[in-house]
């Protein structure tokens, strides 16, 4: 189904913030009930989730953290998985959330898988939504016949030079990701780039460090031996990683929900919020 303007809220919730080890990190929260934790991607932050609060939120406790470094957090020292995962850990830990059903798309999905793999005891649910997720995608995503989709991984890994060659050109830059990835265009408006922009503005190098940590996350998720036992939800965009994402997390767990989103690109939760609310509702009420 199409998204039209008017056709579902698309609203957030007001910012709060807290400090763990030292770092502010920001987030939004609403509803009660179950707690849903959401984790955004690159180049994006808690407003990507903007069309996904009303719905999620009615008989739920949802809530969105922007991940260190990015949107309203502040940086941090190490962006690997697990040094982020640890964060996402005493941040529920802070809030008194013991228990709860994690949400993650793209980069948020990395975050997300080493948490499971970390801190499974904490999660009744995990969530997937297109991600290459380090360690666990095959190797041909990875090819150069398929660069218009992942060139990115090494260019952000390079050091310094992307902090140089988009420096005053940010907007140009992570545009060009919206309109090349996504299927339905009008998904992300000029309105919604520039809330971007303004988070992005002076702060790519905390982005690019998530892919300079690729290797070590990709590391950290190899390590583990065993399969997850809590029910696992792995979405795709049709005309983005569409059944690949399944196909990576059967590594690590046992029970995969594979979903494949009909009319989407790599930009889910902003293409196909509906689709997306549904399911994640259907996951957490098995």
């Amino acid at each position: 189904m199409l998204i039209t303007p008017g056709s579902l809220l698309a609203q957030m919730p007001a910012m709060k913030e807290i400090n763990i080890d030292h770092s502010k990190i920001a987030y939004y929260e609403q509803g009660k009930g179950e707690t849903i934790i959401l984790l955004h991607g690159w180049p994006q932050t808690s407003y990507v989730w903007r069309k996904n609060f009303s719905e999620l939120s009615k008989h739920n406790r949802v809530i969105a953290v922007d991940l260190p470094g990015l949107g309203k957090s502040e940086k941090v020292e190490k962006y690997d998985t697990k040094s982020i995962a640890t964060l996402i850990d005493k941040f529920t830990d802070s809030l008194k959330i013991d228990k709860f059903h994690l949400v993650g798309h793209d980069i948020g999905s990395w975050v997300a898988v080493t948490y499971a793999i970390f801190f499974e005891r904490k999660l009744s649910t995990l969530t997937v939504i297109d991600a290459s997720i380090p360690g666990l995608m095959d190797a041909a995503v990875f090819r150069p016949e398929n660069a218009n989709k992942v060139w990115q991984f090494y260019f952000h890994a390079v050091d310094a030079i992307p902090e140089f060659l988009t420096d005053g050109k940010e907007k140009e830059y992570i545009s060009w990701y919206f309109t090349k990835k996504s299927f339905i265009k009008t998904a992300i408006n000029k309105d919604d780039l520039q809330t971007y922009y303004n988070d992005y503005k002076g702060t790519m190098k905390n982005g690019f460090d998530y892919y300079r940590a690729f290797g070590e996350s990709a590391k950290q998720n190899q390590s583990f031996s065993g399969k997850l036992s809590i029910p696992v939800l792995a979405i795709g965009g049709r005309y983005a990683l569409a059944e690949r994402v399944g196909d990576a997390i059967r590594k690590i767990a046992d029970h995969v929900q594979v979903e494949t989103i009909e009319e989407c690109g790599h930009y889910v939760p902003e293409e196909q919020p509906e689709q997306i609310n549904k399911l994640i509702l259907t996951q957490i009420k098995k």
